[in-house]
């Protein structure tokens, strides 16, 4: 792809852009004043609806194409996950139900809420899509995930930069809200968790009606509860509240609304990380994970137990859509306007150097990447201890435009949308850190702690600030953003909607400006003070295209094509050299198949694809002497290609299925695989069986299955990760108005590497937990 700087015409489209919408706004106020009284118009279709799904099964999508089409007739592979999956696996956030759509692989820790994955081999943080249009919530560090705000997910599949503009490679995943509706009920929520996580769950989602026209809906959702790592009871508590009211022009159609969401958590930050010291067998420079040994118990404290993040999130929005008609057809025009802001970062927290190992004498042993847990040499791990005081904010502001037409053209139906939006941004992240002094450490290995007998007896973040020596990490800095972009997507229907083509494309123009802190001056005074000397801007615009086909040659049945790139404006700067990451850009081929067949019983995705993705950035590890932890890279270009196939059966009333595989090759410049992407065939499978007449009436099981295939552990490919098996039961009973039931996961007590960063940052599979759940709704 090529960069595109601003040429005269580009100018001229500019300009005359504020023309051409006033333009459409005003045939839609002459279009409103010629509708007779008794008008009907069709129903929103920037809405989807859930009354056509089967079990786990839904036919249609908003996020894909920015309006609600049958997924058969989009030319890129989709997957919805139902709100049955939501409440059938008793999930609290994404990550407990996400797992179960092909090419998603959950990476980093499983804390509460946190959000990080990668799909289609390339990684994601959070959930940065609501209803159709750019939302993220996050804190300075933490995307975070409550689900109580949202009824369902889709997942859409590879670049849709035409949409969306700056995004991940793999794809997006699209949140539907849930909307004040006109009618009144109350769903309650009451779940009990037992085992390694532990809490009380109260969920309250009412919805009223103002009259016949207007309408608001409150969720409230609070757990209190405590994450236990051998004798710690670290606190996981966190509030959700979202409060949305519309009104509806029944006469005309459209509406407008308003929506707040505030999100406040105290988490845990132990995150289940464990060194992965013993774990490693010799061989090489490129060792695989064999020895099902861990150096360190599952429940070891390794850091002290103060080690917790608080914050808080805010969302707003207000919203307005009206319907109008022309001589040729019917319009939507959408306007919406958004502002987030978060602040709270992952403090205290510390970060451990790698572990070494050390005879019964103290002496050290070697190599410690290439010493078993099972040497009768070893009698301990020793690694150092650095505390960090992470602090920084996001604030995030938008203005979306969209308009979609239906229409007749040249003989041919239309299905258009002409996009549009204006957004600002600023950050800010850094931490300060204290390297910390163990002054009875027996061993030769001076300053250390054991990694396997942990003893943080009176150490915690106020002993360690009051002792050691404050140090500054300026980290990721401050900076600050602004951008625009225009575009659209046609739907062309030829032969009475058998053959669909597709085309679009986008313009995005962005910049930003950004500034390193001084160090001296940021621990004197201990804030961030900015280094006014290292103001940096950068400006980057492009063009991303989209073109594609869908064949229906029978009712339930089609066959798609695409070729799509992406353009990433990338803000973040290079923490060392204080210069903005290069932008990165994207193309993707796909080809596949779908089917929505039996009144939705059977609905399938298979797809293949070929994609890159230039400039990729990846965490890489800091010395402990610079503070640990990560900091960005950029590393060249990945190449990923591969199959999946999704498949949602429900081939009787009693049972319903859902089918997840794929098979991926995800490599950068030098042959290198990409952390945590499976190397080899990775799978899943969610079935739910209900006893719908005779003794059993009412009752229902079911199992959740998830294959995690070998993966690198970390960036260099110096340590891969075994296959893992995880296998999630459950059981309930359910009348009209009230259910329970019982979910208990990792029954089969899993106990291998789900992901990592470096092998000393390893997250292992939770121990088996239990979670019982009852509804009611009046």
């Amino acid at each position: 792809m090529k960069t595109y700087r601003l040429t005269p015409s580009r100018h001229w489209l500019l300009t005359t852009l504020p023309t051409i919408l006033a333009t459409i706004l005003n045939v839609s106020l002459v279009a409103q004043d010629e509708q007779s009284d008794d008008e009907v118009f069709e129903l929103s279709p920037f809405t989807v609806t859930s009354s056509l799904d089967r079990g786990y099964g839904a036919s249609s999508s908003l996020g894909a194409t920015r309006v609600a089409l049958p997924h058969t007739d989009i030319s890129s592979a989709i997957v919805t996950l139902s709100e049955e999956l939501i409440q059938d696996t008793a999930a609290t956030d994404a990550k407990e139900f996400l797992q179960y759509a092909s090419g998603v692989q959950i990476a980093s820790d499983q804390n509460p809420g946190q959000i990080f994955y990668s799909l289609r081999g390339y990684a994601l943080s959070g959930i940065s899509i609501r209803d159709g249009l750019p939302d993220r919530f996050t804190t300075a560090d933490i995307p975070l995930d409550e689900n109580t705000a949202y009824q369902r997910l889709e997942v859409i599949k590879g670049p849709a930069g035409t949409l969306y503009g700056s995004h991940s490679m793999g794809g997006i995943v699209n949140k539907i809200s849930k909307w004040a509706l006109t009618e009144n009920f109350t769903e309650t929520q009451l779940q009990v968790a037992s085992g390694h996580e532990k809490f009380i769950r109260g969920v309250v989602d009412a919805n009223r009606s103002i009259g016949d026209s207007s309408a608001i809906r409150a969720v409230l959702s609070y757990r209190d509860g405590e994450r236990h790592i051998d004798e710690s009871d670290s606190p996981n508590d966190m509030l959700n509240f979202t409060l949305m009211g519309a009104h509806y022009f029944k006469e005309s159609g459209g509406k407008i609304w308003g929506r707040f969401q505030y999100l406040d958590y105290e988490l845990d930050r132990e995150q289940g990380w464990q060194y992965l010291t013993g774990y490693l067998t010799p061989g090489g420079s490129a060792p695989e994970v064999t020895n099902q040994v861990f150096a360190i118990s599952r429940h070891a404290n390794i850091v002290p137990e103060d080690d917790i993040s608080k914050g808080t999130m805010r969302a707003y929005e207000l919203g307005y859509e009206k319907p109008f008609n022309t001589s040729n057809g019917n319009w939507t025009f959408r306007l919406v306007a958004r502002s987030n802001s978060g602040k709270g970062d992952k403090s205290p927290s510390y970060s451990q150097g790698r572990p070494v190992a050390v005879d019964g004498n103290g002496e050290l042993i070697g190599d410690n990447r290439f010493v078993s847990a099972l040497d009768p040499r070893v009698s301990d791990w020793r690694t150092s201890l650095t505390l960090r005081d992470f602090r920084g904010f996001r604030e995030n502001d938008g203005l979306f435009m969209d308009l979609n037409g239906k229409f007749d053209a040249l003989g041919v139906e239309h299905d258009f949308i002409l996009n549009a939006n204006y957004g600002q941004s600023q950050q800010e992240r850094a931490f300060f850190f204290w390297p910390v002094q163990n002054p009875d450490d027996p061993t030769s290995i001076g300053n250390t702690f054991s990694a396997t007998r942990p003893n943080f007896s009176g150490i915690n973040a106020q002993t360690i600030v009051q002792n050691n020596e404050k140090r500054f990490n300026r980290f990721q800095g401050f900076s600050e953003s602004d951008g625009f972009s225009i575009g659209f997507q046609d739907n062309v229907k030829l032969m009475e909607g058998k053959l669909i083509l597709v085309g679009g494309a986008r313009y995005d123009d962005s910049s930003t400006d950004a500034v390193r802190f001084d160090v001296e001056e940021s621990i004197a005074q201990d804030r961030f003070v900015r280094d006014e000397s290292s103001w940096s801007s950068n400006a980057a615009n492009d063009t991303t295209y989209k073109v594609g086909i869908v064949a229906k040659p029978t009712e339930g049945l089609s066959f798609f094509a695409q070729n799509a790139t992406t353009f990433n404006a990338v803000s973040s700067v290079d923490p060392q050299t204080g210069n903005k990451f290069p932008n990165q850009e994207g193309e993707i081929i796909e080809v596949g198949t779908k089917l929505s067949m039996n009144g939705n019983r059977l609905v399938a995705t298979l797809s293949w694809f070929d994609m890159e993705l230039t400039n990729v950035i990846i965490q890489v590890p800091l010395p402990i002497s610079e503070g640990g932890g990560t900091v960005p890279r950029a590393v060249g270009v990945q190449a990923t290609d591969g199959i999946e196939l999704d498949l949602a059966w429900q081939p009787t009333d009693n049972l319903s299925l859902l089918f997840a595989a794929s098979d991926l090759d995800s490599t950068d410049a030098n042959g290198r695989f990409f952390r945590g992407v499976p190397m080899k065939f990775n799978y899943s499978l969610f079935g739910k069986y209900s006893f719908n007449e005779g003794l059993l009436s009412g009752y229902h099981v079911g199992l959740g299955f998830k294959h995690n295939a070998m993966a690198p552990g970390d960036s260099g490919n110096s340590f891969f990760l075994s296959d893992t098996d995880i296998l999630d039961l459950f059981a309930g009973y359910s009348q009209e108005n009230w259910s329970v039931q019982l979910n208990v996961y990792n029954v089969n007590g899993e106990d291998g590497i789900l992901s990592s960063v470096i092998d000393r940052l390893a997250m292992r599979a939770p121990d088996t937990n239990y979670r019982l759940t009852a509804r009611f709704r009046f």
